[in-house]
């Protein structure tokens, strides 16, 4: 019992103290510096948080291939076809795209701004630099559980009609 006693005195002891180093967490996060790219993605995600949060979906982004993916998920059962498409259209709604013509509402979506920044020169790289970040957006909502065949998965552009469903 005594040496139980000891030990759990020594874990006390230890533990706190690994737990409490917050300038050595902050100087390893300020060593670490983000990209424009990484700034951008984190708001979209926050943007694309914040439109399914009432809405009773969640979501992240990831850039691959030279795409900008949103991922949606909704957890229900059952799954349906019409809740899937019904996500794509309200995220276009939110990114200020007319979820039947495909279109911005204005010459580039909402989306795009959050990947502009007062400081880089982006017409010098693409003259149409919001058309061209439009361009790279795609949406993919899962409504339900994959996996054995009862969860949707829909596939679509930030622009363009075209939604792709399957069931997975």
């Amino acid at each position: 019992m005594r040496g139980a006693l000891a030990l759990l005195a020594l874990l006390l002891a230890v533990a706190p103290a690994a737990a409490q180093k917050p300038d050595a967490v902050v100087a390893a996060l300020r060593g670490k510096p983000a990209s424009l790219l990484d700034l951008s993605v984190a708001r979209l995600e926050a943007f694309v948080n914040t439109t399914g949060r009432p809405l009773g979906f969640g979501g992240f982004v990831a850039v691959q291939e030279g795409r900008i993916v949103v991922f949606a998920y909704a957890e229900e059962d059952p799954a349906t076809e019409a809740r899937c498409r019904a996500i794509v259209t309200e995220l276009k709604r939110a990114a200020a795209v007319h979820p039947d013509t495909g279109e911005p509402f204005r010459p580039a979506s909402a989306w795009a701004s959050l990947f502009s920044y007062p400081g880089l020169d982006q017409f010098r790289i693409d003259p149409s630099w919001d058309e061209t970040v439009d361009g790279m957006f795609e949406i993919r909502v899962t409504v339900g559980v994959t996996g054995d065949g009862k969860g949707i998965v829909c596939r679509s552009p930030l622009l363009g009609r075209e939604v792709a469903v399957r069931r997975e």
